[in-house]
């Protein structure tokens, strides 16, 4: 089945939504957001993600009309710090996992990001999830640096992230 990755819009909120807490709901420890805040935020507040400040995009993968993955950049608008972004939300549905869905929409990023002036696209993942750090490296994202306690997930629960780079001016 041939994926087409494109800019979520307006049309797109209601499955963005659902996608969104389905990756929270799998995945707590992987994400900055909890469930609970995203569930409560009404269609206008789902909308407004989708339409973040320019560099900034929300892209999904979609087979047939699915939506089965998504990936977002929220760019820096400093005029020292234009040259950077922050990669978030990268999730694709468990059933449609290891078919390189993830690696297409990390590469729609990159080209989004390139032709936005972006040069580093920056990303931190929690150290305990092997299977998106192998997708991070595998895609030429190197290590860069550690934060411990990145996430508070609770009282003394907290998430160490692996902090994660690729050089766009380079390519590499």
């Amino acid at each position: 089945m041939a994926v087409m990755v494109r800019r979520l819009g307006a049309e797109d909120v209601a499955a963005y939504r659902e996608l969104r807490l389905a990756a929270l709901r799998l995945h707590p420890d992987a994400f900055g957001a909890s469930l609970d805040e995203e569930a409560a935020l009404d269609h206008a507040g789902h909308a407004a993600r989708l339409s973040p400040v320019p560099p900034g995009v929300v892209l999904g993968a979609f087979e047939d009309a699915a939506l089965v993955g998504m990936a977002g950049i929220a760019g820096c608008t400093a005029a020292r710090l234009r040259h950077k972004s922050l990669l978030w939300g990268v999730h694709v549905r468990p059933a449609s996992r290891r078919r390189g869905i993830g690696r297409v929409l990390l590469a729609a990023v990159e080209s989004h990001a390139r032709a936005s002036g972006i040069e580093l696209v920056q990303l931190g993942v929690n150290i305990t999830n092997h299977a998106a750090r192998a997708l991070y490296a595998a895609c030429g994202y190197r290590v860069y640096g550690e934060e411990h306690g990145a996430l508070r997930l609770g009282p003394g629960r907290y998430v160490d992230e692996e902090l994660r780079v690729p050089d766009l001016r380079t390519g590499a």
